[in-house]
């Protein structure tokens, strides 16, 4: 009789929990779709007008770089440039390079096939 009594009130606690849980969800579900829907349309106004009020105040205002040939102009003068500076400190830095390792001793290639310089290795590898 005990156990009965026992499984009843275990089975109406758990039907009543599951049923609290699903209500939860739910409504922890409809109020989430709710604040999505409502930033989403805000965020939509917002931007259509920053994009309305930015077409009114460049609207009638000659663009910077009109027709192909001050656009191809300006393309190579920028490329020109930047070349030119490129190169300079490349080589800059491939001569202070040189004249900085220039005198000082090479060091020497292990011989990977010696036995013993390949346990070195080994060992040097795992500490």
């Amino acid at each position: 009789m005990s156990k009965l009594l026992v499984a009843l009130i275990a089975a109406s606690f758990a039907t009543v929990a599951g049923a609290q849980a699903g209500a939860t969800a739910k409504q922890k579900q409809q109020e989430v779709q709710s604040v999505t829907q409502k930033a989403a349309e805000q965020n939509t106004a917002q931007s259509e007008a920053a994009a309305v009020a930015k077409a009114k105040s460049e609207k009638g205002t000659p663009k910077a770089l009109q027709g192909k040939s001050a656009k191809q102009q300006a393309v190579s003068s920028t490329t020109q440039a930047a070349a030119q500076a490129d190169t300079a400190q490349g080589e800059a830095a491939a001569v202070a390079k040189a004249k900085s390792e220039k005198g000082t001793p090479r060091v020497a290639k292990p011989n990977l096939k010696d036995p013993a310089v390949e346990k070195q290795m080994q060992k040097a590898a795992t500490q």
